[in-house]
């Protein structure tokens, strides 16, 4: 575990090696930019082409995607502070991603001086990338700091999508922000896995304990004071056990794991069809039913902790976990937890909920005008064997450029947004999110692209109509 947890020291003349490196980038964009002209139409004032919600890593691979096809006239909309966007630096505890470290989403669009291993090398030595299997989280987030700076995208932090409209008469979209209106052509969701609602809790917590004895793993609780107290985690999934690992650490005199299944989960599929070439590819090519069987077998089977994950936590002499452990009464008495899972009765000082969240694209709040026009599953596709899942039904269907699809056809404007959310798009194509993120990109760029060639098509042929061949 001790080498797992290492993290090496920058090279002592880091920063130069890494101004060289952003140097050498910069200039390799430069070369690479084709076409460096702007198709010849007028842009409407005040409007931005395309409006990309999230600067995580998916929005900016997007976003950076968008700038390689010569379109630059776009937004990146972040409600967080710059530094903190996505989960590395807020409530993320995994030591390591849970990606291999050759899958680092294709934020680089082929252009090696900006991939994570040149970084690695300019920060570390030639040495680290080769020495680790996975990239350590804390790293990661310093990668996307200076991937970031270094390609200058057109970021706003702390601004937060309230609403998205449609307004027919100018033929674009009116975001209200926690900073003022938006107007932009098309729209990326890139808002990750919280996207699509609330925390899940179990009801039997929220109804019988007062908050300050529980938290979820999806928000920052503070830890300090869990520093010799008994600690109870709910739930069998990745941030379950990285939360275990984090109160253990911070001096927890015991922690219990509780899962409803018997047993952990002994594979998860997904990330095996990762490793094979053309499965992000072309997993969104395939018929409903292929899609519809894949999801709900993920559903069935769950997803294990990363094996790092669940080592590091099972060698502890305080950790334990119980099987068939389902909460059947939990009560708060004489500030304790007093509960019984799977009909055996234990006593603890805090509740920490690895419970997922209510993964309905009918829980964000910023698409409620937007959500009446588009299809859901359970409008185009009923599986033959009646298997059925409440939140496979209500997942948006989405097309293969993973953009909304309208109920009627007088609603194409849905056409425009883009959802690349993790939480409820997994069932059309976005699965795995980093292993994902190339793949889809290059859809939604390629998309978006063609659209604004098609809209502006008698204004680029009236400009072709009018050249003059001697004209430089």
């Amino acid at each position: 575990m001790t080498e797992r947890l290492y993290r090496p020291p920058p090279l002592p003349d880091a920063t130069e090696r890494l101004a060289k490196l952003t140097a050498q980038a910069r200039d390799d964009i430069r070369i690479l930019e084709f076409p460096k002209r702007m198709l010849p139409f007028e842009r409407k004032p005040g409007v931005f082409e395309v409006a990309v919600i999230g600067a995580g890593q998916t929005g900016l691979g997007v976003s950076f995607g968008l700038f390689r096809h010569g379109i630059k006239n776009t937004i990146i909309l972040d409600q967080n502070p710059r530094g903190r966007q996505g989960p590395w630096r807020t409530y993320a505890r995994n030591h390591l991603l849970r990606t291999k470290k050759d899958s680092t989403g294709g934020l680089d669009w082929g252009i090696p001086s900006l991939h994570f291993i040149r970084w690695s090398e300019a920060r570390f030595g030639a040495d680290y990338y080769e020495s680790i299997q996975k990239i350590p989280r804390s790293i990661w987030a310093d990668y996307l700091d200076w991937f970031t700076d270094t390609v200058d995208l057109p970021a706003q932090y702390e601004t937060a999508v309230r609403d998205i409209r449609w307004n027919a008469a100018e033929r674009y979209f009116e975001l209200q922000t926690s900073k003022g209106v938006v107007k932009a052509e098309f729209v990326v969701m890139c808002t990750g896995i919280e996207s699509a609602g609330k925390h899940r809790f179990p009801r039997i917590v929220e109804e019988r304990l007062p908050t300050h004895a529980y938290a979820h793993t999806m928000t920052e609780p503070a830890v300090a004071h869990l520093r010799d107290k008994d600690v109870v985690v709910i739930g069998g999934g990745a941030s379950a056990f990285d939360w275990a690992n984090a109160v253990l650490a911070a001096g927890a005199k015991s922690v219990d794991l509780m899962i409803r299944r018997g047993n952990l989960p002994a594979v998860h599929r997904v990330c095996w069809g990762s490793r094979w070439i053309g499965y992000h590819r072309h997993y969104i090519d395939l018929p409903d039913e292929m899609k519809w069987s894949y999801s709900l077998a993920d559903l069935d089977l769950g997803v294990p902790p990363p094996r790092d994950t669940y080592y590091e936590a099972v060698r502890d002499p305080r950790f334990r976990i119980f099987g068939n452990a389902g909460i059947d009464d939990v009560r708060y008495e004489n500030g304790k937890i007093v509960g019984t899972y799977g009909g055996t009765p234990f006593t603890h000082d805090f509740m920490i909920c690895g419970t997922g969240s209510n993964n309905s694209i009918f829980g964000q709040t910023e698409l409620q005008a937007i959500l009446p026009h588009i299809q859901i599953w359970k409008d185009v596709f009923k599986p033959k064997d009646g298997r059925t899942h409440p939140e496979m039904e209500l997942s948006p269907y989405l097309g293969k450029s993973l953009q909304f699809i309208p109920k009627r056809p007088e609603d194409d404007f849905v056409e425009r947004i883009y959802y690349l959310c993790s939480g409820v798009a997994h069932l059309s194509g976005f699965r795995c999110n980093l292993s994902a993120i190339q793949f889809v990109a290059k859809r939604v760029c390629d998309d978006i692209s063609r659209h604004i060639f098609l809209d502006h098509r008698d204004e680029v042929k009236a400009a072709f109509d009018a050249f003059d061949l001697w004209e430089e």
